[in-house]
């Protein structure tokens, strides 16, 4: 049965946030809308601290904020790709969630300031998602590296590990999708089944991410859409979807597609949740305990890496 603080969060999300993403075509006008949302309605954890660190990879470097709560982590390091179809996200909206994942998980946390459509198509974000990855690779402090990502966030991470797999590089230890946007061929039964019972993400929406990410671009390509990528030798996967998301069935196919090559997988299935309900952690029971489970997911995959 679900809180009365979900179903507060979930009515806010269909009378407030969905109407918006629909109705309002000015993209700077949307971020600016989400930046005000950020701010009234998420939980800014106590004693947030928060490092601006460049990561040097190549002949360049990439923006990160690392993101902490509480006593410094002895895990690793984590690596958060933000959601919002590509086109919007920042630190504002996402410090508390990346914070409260570190802690969880005993890692440290490392937000990345990609470049958002359409100003900056395909291949940028997952370019500079690859620099930051390999950056922290590259360093002997970092220790196991997780990966975690939801929504378009989830597309990266997933379109990451691909590359990660085909390139031959160092795994990473755990790897975690939040309602990942798998498949921008747009071909999945629950864009149309779930339209109505998704709270949040209207099919409007998902179409102009997936423009203005692509730009005419292949959506068969395995980078933009990892439910098509290769994944064999990668590490332990967890993905949290909820059944009346659009998105539903590009998790299902994903997982499908991570066991199919051999990868452990879970697929943890929720119901009557908006589309990553994790934004409300610290707020909600649902959100803390999905948090919770992220987190003890990424310790145990880095305990059992050590043995």
């Amino acid at each position: 049965m679900l809180s009365r603080h979900q179903r507060f969060w979930n009515g806010y999300a269909r009378l407030v946030q969905k109407p918006v993403l629909a109705s309002i075509p000015h993209q700077p006008t949307v971020r600016r809308i989400a930046d005000l949302s950020a701010a009234i309605t998420l939980k800014t954890p106590s004693g947030l601290r928060l490092v601006e660190k460049s990561l040097e990879w190549g002949t360049g470097s990439v923006r990160t904020t690392v993101c902490q709560v509480g006593q410094d982590p002895t895990g690793g390091s984590m690596l958060y790709l933000h959601g919002g179809a590509f086109m919007i996200g920042n630190l504002r909206g996402y410090r508390h969630l990346v914070a409260r994942l570190g802690g969880a998980a005993n890692q440290k946390a490392y937000f990345l300031h990609y470049g958002l459509s359409p100003e900056h198509r395909f291949p940028t974000a997952l370019d500079q998602a690859t620099a930051a990855y390999e950056a922290l690779c590259a360093d002997r402090k970092a220790g196991p590296i997780s990966l975690i990502g939801d929504s378009a966030g989830g597309n990266l991470v997933f379109a990451l590990l691909h590359r990660i797999c085909c390139r031959g590089l160092q795994q990473p230890v755990a790897v975690a999708g939040i309602s990942p946007f798998a498949d921008l061929r747009l071909t999945n039964g629950s864009l149309q089944a779930n339209a109505r019972s998704d709270h949040l993400v209207p099919l409007s929406w998902i179409l102009r991410g997936k423009s203005a990410y692509l730009a005419g671009h292949d959506p068969s390509d395995p980078e933009v859409s990892p439910v098509l990528g290769k994944f064999v030798a990668a590490p332990p996967c967890l993905i949290h979807v909820d059944e009346t998301e659009i998105l539903f069935d590009d998790s299902k196919a994903l997982a499908d597609r991570l066991r199919d090559q051999g990868v452990t997988t879970k697929l943890q299935m929720f119901e009557g949740r908006s589309h990553v309900w994790h934004l409300n952690v610290g707020r909600c029971p649902e959100a803390d305990s999905s948090v919770a489970e992220i987190g003890a997911f990424v310790k145990k995959q880095v305990a059992d890496r050590t043995v």
